[in-house]
């Protein structure tokens, strides 16, 4: 429509001042709604983009204390040389044995010989289990440790105190040692004892055709006067073709629980984060995440 009927338009159809004011007055209340609507709109959009935020950052620092606690628990790969040492002194135990059946029927003046030896291994198996046990307290100790210290050192940035959402300190709600799901040891099955070797594929000790490893997370027991003797394999990632895997962050849903005295390889923790409103009525929670880790890996029998 060009000026010209507009304005022939205005001659014939007059517009009065409160039909004017009225227009007017609806198109404000009109944009004053878009304004708040949009407001709103901004607002929300903030808080959940904050919350999303927060939520990452929670579960970055999850995995961080995790993996904190990991590397403490295999440290100089204490895990791994004593997975080493209980297969080798199963070892002495099973050819002490063995020697002293052989002594008795075709060598007998040896046998006493053969008997203290026995007796010496078997000494050796049952002192080296005390210290595997001393050895899980001192690596979950530590490993809680280092856990509590890098929740300390990450806690303190945090708070964040905006208009419209209020973010406070994290919180350590909890804190498991366990093993890695589908990880077995890192203790290569050595075939030199054929005897020992046929017993232990026959127990189902062992896993693996070409390059055979002892499973990890079982009682690889003896059998019979010997079979009061426990050698405890752990559960702990091989090193593979000169390769060690690191220590590393795992799915949470891979930690499986052990006992307590048994020795880990991984660490679980779950940390809460406080968040409420800012505006209008109180609403809060609490954000939860879970970090798991897995130590590194154990080096092979030198």
């Amino acid at each position: 429509m060009n000026r010209q009927c507009r304005s022939l338009i205005c001659k014939f159809i007059p517009v009065s001042p409160t039909r004017m004011r009225r227009a007017r007055g609806s198109v404000l209340v009109l944009g004053s709604f878009l304004m708040i609507f949009l407001a709103l709109a901004l607002l929300i959009g903030y808080s959940y983009g904050g919350l999303f935020f927060e939520h990452n950052r929670l579960q970055a620092s999850a995995n961080e204390v995790a993996l904190a606690g990991a590397r403490k628990l295999n440290e100089f790969d204490r895990l791994g040389q004593m997975n080493n040492m209980l297969a080798r002194s199963r070892q002495l135990v099973f050819e002490g044995r063995r020697q002293l059946e052989e002594a008795n029927e075709k060598y007998p003046g040896i046998a006493a010989l053969a008997g203290e030896l026995l007796d010496e291994s078997h000494d050796s198996a049952v002192l080296l289990e005390s210290q595997r046990s001393l050895l899980n307290v001192v690596a979950r100790s530590e490993a809680s440790i280092a856990v509590q210290h890098k929740f300390d050192e990450v806690k303190g940035s945090y708070a964040m105190f905006l208009p419209w959402m209020k973010v406070e300190a994290p919180e350590l709600a909890g804190y498991q040692c366990g093993r890695c799901n589908g990880v077995e040891s890192n203790v290569e099955l050595i075939g030199t004892l054929s005897g020992l070797t046929s017993f232990d594929k026959e127990q189902g000790y062992v896993v693996g055709e070409l390059h055979p490893y002892y499973k990890g997370h079982i009682n690889a027991k003896l059998s019979g006067p010997d079979s009061d003797l426990d050698f405890k394999i752990s559960s702990l990632a091989a090193t593979v073709k000169s390769s060690t895997p690191p220590a590393r962050i795992i799915l949470p849903g891979n930690f499986l629980s052990i006992g307590s005295g048994e020795l880990p390889s991984v660490c679980r923790v779950k940390l809460w984060l406080p968040v409420s409103t800012g505006y209008g009525p109180y609403a809060g929670g609490k954000m939860s995440c879970v970090g798991a880790a897995a130590a590194t890996g154990g080096l092979p029998q030198q």
